[in-house]
């Protein structure tokens, strides 16, 4: 079967134990391995995440993520890196009309964060409200999610020595921006599954302030494991900054996209 996020709600699927939030079935944890990929060095860690869903009352879903990474760190830019860095995400979703059983408009509220990774991103966060179109038939699922809200990115300021014209106002970018995101997703038999998604966030005159691609394979054995193996690509377009280039002409970075893997096993608590 399919294993996806989304699902359509309905009346009977609403959690009769409601104010049990943190009842251990709604949660799930995952441990696996990881490597970010920047520019040609590669740097191994350790995930360890919980996953959480829950419907409420009045039938609004909500889902949690939190993942941790330890690190084996030989990281090239930045030797004071503490090789520990998180990425969260907390996603609030309320169908608003159905016009069939397998087409759906949904009002959804994403907010995303990471800090501390070994690319150098300090830290990143958005808060976008919007509006999501969601087919979803029988082994598929396609959708397309468009918003506004709040981009925040700022660089790390453990720079090496040619960057020490930069300063740390200047490594930080707070915007509105507009969201587009779509995704694909298939079942290849019973317990196989692969998705692909695309997003990116804009500013108002639609200016890239980033993109990223997102592909993933899961297996879903009969006991429940959720095995999976994905892989995330994020584009920073750093002439976001107030100061594109330093006094010396140098990028705030001197690339501007890394590559986030991960293999791991999810099952319930």
């Amino acid at each position: 079967m399919l294993v996806i996020l989304w699902t359509p709600l309905q009346a009977d699927d609403v959690d009769k134990d409601h104010d049990r939030f943190f009842s251990a079935k709604n949660w799930k944890y995952r441990v696996g391995l990881t490597a970010f990929e920047v520019e040609d060095s590669v740097t191994y860690g350790i995930g360890f995440g919980v996953k959480g869903e829950y419907t409420t009352t009045n039938e609004i879903r909500l889902e949690l993520e939190a993942t941790v990474v330890a690190e084996n760190d030989r990281d090239k830019l930045d030797s004071d890196h503490i090789p520990i860095w998180f990425k969260n995400k907390v996603t609030a979703q309320k169908q608003l009309w159905a016009f069939s059983p397998t087409l759906q408009l949904d009002a959804v509220v994403d907010f995303n964060h990471k800090m501390n990774t070994v690319s150098s991103i300090e830290q990143s966060a958005t808060l976008i409200p919007g509006l999501k179109v969601c087919w979803n038939p029988e082994h598929l699922e396609l959708y397309a999610k468009f918003g506004a809200g709040g981009y925040y990115l700022e660089i790390d300021d453990d720079l090496p020595e040619e960057y020490s014209d930069y300063r740390r106002e200047d490594l930080a970018n707070s915007e509105f921006a507009l969201l587009q995101e779509y995704k694909a997703a298939f079942g290849l038999n019973d317990g196989l599954s692969f998705s692909f998604r695309y997003k990116d966030y804009r500013d108002t005159s639609w200016e890239m302030l980033e993109s990223s691609e997102k592909i993933e394979i899961a297996y879903l054995a009969a006991s429940g494991k959720r095995f999976v193996l994905e892989a995330e690509k994020t584009h920073y377009n750093l002439d976001q900054f107030s100061r594109s280039a330093g006094d010396n002409g140098l990028a705030v970075l001197p690339f501007d996209e890394d590559v986030f893997y991960q293999a791991y096993l999810e099952l319930h608590f």
